[in-house]
């Protein structure tokens, strides 16, 4: 049985090994970890041997004592057996240290700056993380006089371990790097706040958490990041999920995604979607990105001019999934003409057998598609509209653009960056 107490791996990195005899046979390097249980266990000690100028394993039933001067074995040091490290075991200091924790209460990610050990049973575990600042000077030798200068002021470093049992590893592929805390499933989280974790992770742990997202959830994040980002995770991810995860999201934020994936990727993706809507996002792509055809959907809800107001609502409980707003119902002719629109307020309010022609808005504020994109955010904020209709020369609905995708047009300088930082 092992002598050991709490203590942090980087209080013991470093600490010489001797033999019974108190002969040095090198300094530790590092902790060999098998994983599996609640607090997984730490099997070997990868040493530095003098003798032999290499790092090999000392086994844990060959130590006697761990301690922050010295460990000692409990053989003579021509009697100790060592082992080679393999390349599938994981070590504490190389594999763990400086990895990402996604705290999935906080909606952040937060970095491993030390490692606490501890005694269970007759097994030396690993028991918490330390994700704090007192971890960091630890590492870096500097918590003593950090202690020092905070006595001074009568504070004190705050400790910020998280206990093992509240981890658990995201599968990357390598059974190793990000660690997530399991307080909540990341899908249950608010898209932007799974687009922050996802926009901070590395590249691999990105593509990870992502291909763990149910289509939907992964749908409603993706649009929340970046143009680079959301790139990286379509040519990342396998081709089922990615489509997937296109037939989920609104045309017009399916044709900016593909807008920015290799022409030879787009035109798969476009290959393999609904037939209908392939040719509604191959005609917003046709668009300039920066007017208002580039930035309009063709997702909308439309009603003959002859229809009574309990008509429309029986078909608005129908369309309105399908539908990106709900908050305006717009009146096309037989030629596809928008000749009125009506809002969702004057429609409930409206008694039933009331006929659209004679409720609705025929003084209509409509946009074209080339229309510059910082217009049309003007022509939003100046009639206080939640959608603009996007009509062509003949005054055909195209479709329409919506609040949300010219808000930070209209935010006023310090609000849009506080946005753009919160995600």
């Amino acid at each position: 049985m092992v002598l050991f107490s709490e203590m942090f791996v980087s209080e013991l990195r470093g600490v010489p090994v001797v033999d019974r005899l108190q002969d040095q046979i090198g300094d530790i390097r590092d902790f060999v970890l098998t994983v599996g249980d609640v607090f997984p266990k730490v099997t070997g000690l990868l040493v530095r041997v003098r003798e032999k100028k290499e790092d090999l394993i000392i086994l844990m039933g060959e130590i006697d004592l761990i301690g922050k001067q010295f460990v000692v074995t409990k053989s003579i040091g021509d009697r100790i057996v060592y082992t080679k490290p393999r390349p599938s075991e994981l070590f504490l200091w190389q594999d763990l240290i400086d990895t990402q924790i996604v705290d999935t209460e906080g909606a952040r990610v937060i970095r491993v700056n030390d490692l606490k050990l501890g005694k269970i049973g007759q097994d030396v575990r690993l028991i918490a993380v330390d994700v704090g600042f007192k971890g960091l000077l630890r590492r870096l030798g500097w918590r003593r006089f950090f202690d020092f200068v905070f006595a001074i002021f009568h504070k004190k470093v705050p400790d910020a371990l998280i206990g093992w049992d509240h981890v658990e590893p995201l599968k990357t592929g390598k059974g190793r790097g990000l660690i997530t805390v399991p307080t909540k499933h990341i899908s249950e989280m608010h898209p932007a706040d799974i687009a922050n974790i996802i926009s901070q992770v590395h590249s691999e742990e990105r593509t990870a958490i992502f291909a763990s997202l149910s289509e939907k959830a992964a749908a409603e994040s993706l649009h929340e990041l970046e143009p680079k980002i959301q790139s990286l995770l379509l040519l990342t991810v396998d081709t089922k999920k990615a489509l997937g995860v296109l037939e989920k999201m609104p045309v017009d934020e399916v044709a900016d995604v593909l807008g920015d994936l290799p022409p030879d990727k787009a035109e798969e993706l476009l290959r393999l979607l609904r037939p209908k809507k392939a040719n509604s996002v191959r005609k917003l792509m046709s668009h300039e990105e920066e007017t208002a055809g580039g930035l309009m959907t063709t997702e909308y809800f439309s009603v003959a001019q002859n229809a009574t107001a309990q008509q429309t609502i029986e078909r608005l409980r129908q369309a309105a999934p399908e539908a990106e707003t709900i908050y305006y119902i717009y009146t096309l002719n037989e030629q596809g003409k928008l000749v009125g629109v009506l809002s969702l307020r004057n429609l409930i309010v409206a008694p039933p057998e009331a006929i659209i022609s004679d409720i609705m808005e025929k003084d209509l504020i409509v946009v074209d598609p080339e229309m510059d994109q910082r217009k049309v955010a003007q022509v939003i904020s100046k009639y206080n509209l939640l959608a603009v209709p996007v009509v062509d020369k003949d005054d055909k609905m195209l479709g329409i653009v919506t609040v949300d995708d010219v808000v930070d047009f209209i935010l006023p300088p310090i609000s849009r960056r506080i946005r753009h930082m919160l995600g």
